[in-house]
């Protein structure tokens, strides 16, 4: 979808006079920033109290003034650039560069990992700096494009894209990961600073040009919008927070898109922690294969290997103990946190026996990470109660896996933890405790879960076999419900392939040369309706003929017919191919089920033509009411892009067709018509995304459980087998006017893990690891 042209007028030409200075002059923005950054790293130079140190500072200040001239020059590019792909993600709602998911941590290595919180530590310096204006900021760039409330969208000039044009221009000089840490340590607090002061001059210019500000949109109870005062004194400014934050989802309360995350106190795991963990580099097992470029830098890169080797007696080294004294104390600290939890963890703790402080970090880790992904799976607003405590209940059987088996965290195809995702996700059909068909969902859950809770928990096994239990009970269940859902599926498929044959049917046609000499009715037909009867005449057939039905034998016959100048000529051809002309329309459209509608009308236009060859006085009369002739330059204009259905395929697969009925006639009745639940709609689904969508005035929750080959078609299912599919077109349409909206864009545990994440890299920069 395309955001709207913002409408002509002196405000718009204010704005844009203004962010195209701004972008003008951030080569200047940037030079200042490198100056400030020289002056911080000479002064770290001065101050030193290594040799170390000092030519550490004194070799990235070097380095910086040797580039400072080419950065300066290519920022403006940088960030023309970081704008139009700012604003294509917010068209495609991808995840942040800025943030980190669970499942990639193990793919990173450590540069990677120190990168990761290097740029989110980068991002809290300007977070910190522009807070305040960046409210205003947005408030008035919205207005000044025609805008009755604050989307930060309208702001081209967001924090979040200066900071990754600079990232994107550090990265083009190649520093090594010391230097550009040394950079972005100072860089990204000296530009807060010259942002600030870009956007309190944008303010005051914007304010003299008389533009005032738009009001930020607030969705009360009744579903209703009331718009209130920007501010900016508290938390993040809007366009530029956590992707969480309330104002970015378009919802005044915390939304149930994210799981919530536990508090930063809370735990003092770390990103390289979790890494460590999820590599199995806590582990007294088998060390993992290292990387290639790892073990390359070890063995050519790192110092000779005939240093003196220390006594074979002599185990552990001074710093090695200090390390696992610090270990230790990590454990002691988490294992306490655990404690505090209550009898819950009991079993789980008790099992520890490590043989090394290395082993009993990576136990008290794991079991930490189960604690906080467990905590925001219960919290999950998306999920009913019912479904909230039996997560809680697992906790005990959890704990101990994950004590038993770390994989529990790198193997998405764990049975622990597809029996999560499973419980979860299913449980995002139902909206209410009353909802049809939830009590038969819980049964089995209930029935699953209640032993796991009291099960000895050594290995995978006893969530293997209550998954398959809980696989077979729904199965059964849900049998007619799939099988609704593969009937679709089938009918749509066979629609997409009909078409697919069709559109290169038509293409051929197009180059026929009388097609520019018939009614543009006529042609529309043959390029439209009639290519899907050859295509499916093409499909269905099982002799190998060249032209089964022999319907493309039709097209000749009836573009000759279609013409009266020609059929006038030889009157008795036409009387003699009229009758078997009509047979084969007729049949070809009824094996395509065409509607008897427009069948009727196309008939009733072709009988006009084929008189206009009996009656040679109405001859002028006729030729000035026939519909003018198609140019071939404009043939593309008789096709549609859409897919089209037939009936019995409509009906099989529940196709919705364009809305007909009652549309929202103010934004206040729109919001009125929209579900409680909130969510950033995205075109970018996949297979398994929940939805809430609007179906005969009620909403009813859904899952996209097939998308054609060609990205054109979509299905959805609910929990009752239920099924509607729609073009791409439709899907863009509805998501436009709220009336499908995304419940859950990816599944609940690996939300919940991906904010178990968020939290270690929270820790990363409160405790300054990796930076």
């Amino acid at each position: 979808m395309k955001r709207a042209s913002p409408p002509a007028g002196p405000d718009i030409e204010v704005y844009t006079v203004l962010v195209r200075t701004a972008l003008a002059q951030s080569g200047h923005l940037l030079e200042r920033a490198i100056e400030s950054t020289r002056r911080a790293l000479q002064a770290r130079e001065d101050q030193a109290r290594t040799p170390g140190e000092s030519h550490s500072a004194m070799h990235a200040r070097q380095h910086l003034a040797r580039v400072s001239f080419v950065m300066c020059e290519r920022f403006p590019n940088a960030l023309e650039q970081a704008i139009a792909k700012g604003a294509d993600r917010q068209q495609a709602a991808t995840r942040s560069l800025f943030s980190v998911q669970f499942d990639e941590l193990e793919l990173m290595d450590e540069s990677q990992l120190s990168e990761s919180v290097e740029r989110a530590r980068a991002r809290q310096l300007l977070t910190e700096a522009v807070a305040t204006p960046l409210t205003e900021l947005n408030a008035l760039m919205s207005a000044a494009q025609g805008q009755s409330s604050v989307d930060p969208g309208h702001n081209p000039l967001q924090p979040e894209l200066f900071l990754q044009a600079l990232q994107t221009i550090v990265g083009q000089m190649q520093p090594s990961d010391t230097v550009r840490r040394d950079w972005m340590t100072h860089m990204a607090e000296a530009m807060g600073a010259e942002l600030r002061a870009l956007y309190l001059q944008l303010i005051a210019q914007m304010q003299e040009s008389g533009i005032k500000p738009a009001g930020y949109a607030v969705r009360q109870q009744g579903g209703n919008y009331v718009y209130i005062k920007p501010i900016g004194e508290e938390g993040h400014a809007p366009g530029f927070g956590p992707e969480t934050a309330p104002w970015r989802m378009g919802s005044a309360q915390p939304t149930a898109e994210a799981a919530p995350t536990a508090g930063p106190d809370s735990t003092r795991l770390t990103l390289h922690q979790l890494r460590r963990l999820l590599t199995g580099e806590l582990t007294d097992g088998p060390a993992p294969e290292m990387p290639f470029s790892e073990r390359f830098s070890r063995e050519f890169e790192s110092p000779p290997s005939n240093v003196a080797a220390p006594p074979p007696d002599f185990d552990i080294t001074v710093p090695a103990a200090f390390e696992a004294l610090q270990e230790m104390q990590q454990v002691d600290h988490m294992m306490k946190r655990l404690g505090s939890r209550g009898p819950l963890s009991t079993p789980a703790a008790t099992a520890i026996a490590p043989r090394s402080a290395k082993t009993a970090l990576g136990q008290a880790l794991s079991m930490e990470v189960v604690a906080l992904m467990l905590d925001n799976i219960a919290r999950d607003g998306r999920l009913l109660w019912p479904v909230q405590q039996l997560v809680k209940q697992l906790e005990p059987a959890l704990l101990k896996l994950a004590v038993a088996d770390p994989r529990f965290f790198s193997d998405k195809d764990h049975p622990a933890r597809r029996l999560l995702q499973e419980m979860t996700d299913r449980s995002l059909a139902f909206d209410s405790l009353e909802a049809q068909g939830f009590e038969s969902f819980m049964q089995p859950l209930i029935d699953v879960v209640g032993p796991l809770t009291h099960s000895p928990i050594e290995d995978q096994e006893p969530f293997a076999h209550a998954l398959g239990q809980l696989l077979d009970a729904w199965a059964t269940r849900e049998k007619k419900r799939e099988n609704e859902r593969l009937r679709a599926i089938e009918a749509l498929r066979h629609a997409e392939q009909r078409n697919l044959l069709a559109a290169r049917m038509s293409q051929e046609m197009r180059l026929l040369p009388q097609i520019d000499a018939i009614p543009a009715e006529i042609a529309r037909f043959l390029l439209g309706p009639w290519t899907q009867v050859m295509a499916q005449a093409r499909l269905s057939d099982q002799s190998g003929s060249n032209d089964p039905g022999r319907y493309r034998e039709a097209v000749d016959a009836l573009l000759w017919s279609a013409q009266p100048k020609l059929t006038r000529i030889n009157v008795g051809r036409l009387g003699r191919l009229v009758p078997k002309l009509l047979s084969r329309l007729h049949a070809g459209l009824a094996a395509i089920d065409y509607p008897a509608a427009e069948t009727h009308k196309f008939f009733e236009l072709l009988m006009q033509l084929h008189q206009q060859a009996f009656v040679p006085g109405r001859m002028e009369e006729a030729a000035s009411n026939a519909p003018t002739p198609p140019k071939r330059s404009n043939a593309s204009t008789l096709e549609t892009d859409e897919p089209w259905i037939a009936p019995s395929e409509a009906a099989e697969s529940g196709f919705m067709g364009e809305p007909s009925g009652h549309q929202p006639t103010s934004p206040e009745d729109d919001e009125a018509r929209r579900p409680a639940t909130p969510s950033a709609p995205t075109l970018a689904m996949d297979v398994g995304t929940w939805v809430t969508l609007l179906v005969n005035d009620k909403w009813e929750r859904t899952q996209l459980s097939w998308i054609g080959s060609h990205g054109n078609l979509f299905l959805f299912t609910n929990a009752y087998g239920h099924t509607q599919s729609m073009t791409r077109r439709l899907l863009d349409k509805l998501i436009a006017r709220g009336t499908l909206r995304v419940i859950s864009g990816q599944t609940v545990v690996a939300g919940a893990l991906d904010a178990v994440a968020q939290t270690a890299l929270r820790n990363s920069l409160e405790t300054g690891d990796g930076i």
